[in-house]
């Protein structure tokens, strides 16, 4: 079967309920926030854990994102993939003005490495699943407000599982 053709036209459907709807819009651009943000302070929290509890993975769970995160940045700017927004000449629906660097996102890399970080070392695997859950809507989130393509979205968590379970 093909895939979605991502075309203006697709790009401005799949992005135009939501820059039609100014609340809903809103809505969106916090979501995201509080996601990323959400999750971005989980992990020093999480850091800060093992620390406390002299756990032997705390090393791990520092160099296993840190390494990845330097590599999928410098991947990413090999590539230089043009945003939607860009290629169609859109406004997203979360204010962004970044040009290129969109395969793969980065945002949705970090939130899934993190999850699956947490995922493998805590000992509550239910933080974990969680911080999944938000990653994966973090991932729609970045699509449907347009400022990545769903191919830049599934390599980011792609790439951090893999990156998880091979390293972990």
């Amino acid at each position: 079967t093909k895939g979605i053709k991502m075309t203006k036209e697709t790009y401005s459907k799949m992005t135009g309920w939501l820059r039609n709807n100014a609340k809903l819009a809103k809505f969106i651009h916090i979501l995201n926030k509080g996601i990323t943000i959400g999750i971005f302070l989980a992990y020093p929290i999480f850091l800060c854990y093992l620390l406390i509890e002299g756990n032997k993975r705390l090393i791990e769970a520092v160099m296993v994102p840190a390494v990845s995160f330097l590599l999928v940045s410098f991947f990413r700017k090999l590539i230089n993939r043009k945003r939607p927004y860009e290629k169609f000449n859109i406004p997203p629906v979360i204010a962004k003005d970044t040009s290129g660097q969109s395969f793969p996102s980065r945002h949705v890399f970090s939130a899934f490495i993190i999850s699956m970080t947490v995922l493998i070392i805590c000992p509550y695997r239910i933080i974990g699943i969680v911080m999944l859950i938000l990653s994966a809507l973090l991932g729609i989130i970045r699509i449907i407000s347009g400022v990545h393509y769903i191919s830049d979205v599934l390599a980011g968590a792609v790439i951090a599982i893999l990156v998880g379970i091979i390293f972990y």
